[in-house]
């Protein structure tokens, strides 16, 4: 009886651990969001989506068209996560096909303790976000099936 109780007790703690995102989970990744009305600068809440990975090269290729499937063809921001701390923010307006950006400097931290992920802007913050929960989605496009992760990301300050 005590092996058992052990045995799940190490199974949760486990589980645990392995939802924790920690700072290699965004180094050199490309993440999009929702910003459609402007979603991802104003809303208490975002989610962040990755696709995981291509099967091909030239699936790469076709990744805007991707995400702007996974969005149901609604604006979106994308942001790129350079290893040095750098960000890159873009916003897309699918309707005219326009990319536009805040001239400035762009950067990241994230505590992998307290699972905050802070953005900053001309070295002032610009929003901090806590991971409310991650999940993987799939989804399909040109009949092609792409794994995603989701981070449902709460707005902790502006």
């Amino acid at each position: 009886m005590k092996k058992t109780i052990l045995i799940l007790i190490l199974t949760f703690t486990i589980g645990l651990k392995a939802q924790e995102l920690t700072k290699s989970d965004f180094k050199k990744t490309e993440w999009f969001a929702n910003n459609e009305n402007r979603n991802f600068y104003e809303s208490d809440s975002v989610n962040l989506i990755r696709i995981m990975r291509f099967k091909f090269d030239n699936e790469k290729l076709n990744d805007v068209y991707i995400k702007i499937n996974r969005n149901q063809n609604r604006d979106i921001t994308e942001l790129n996560f350079k290893r040095s701390g750098k960000l890159i923010v873009e916003d897309l307006n699918v309707e005219n096909w326009s990319v536009s950006k805040l001239v400035g400097n762009w950067k990241w931290k994230f505590d992998s303790k307290k699972q905050i992920l802070n953005l900053f802007f001309n070295r002032k913050l610009h929003s901090s976000f806590g991971i409310d929960s991650k999940k993987k989605e799939k989804t399909i496009w040109n009949d092609s099936e792409f794994e995603l992760l989701v981070l449902n990301l709460i707005r902790l300050k502006k």
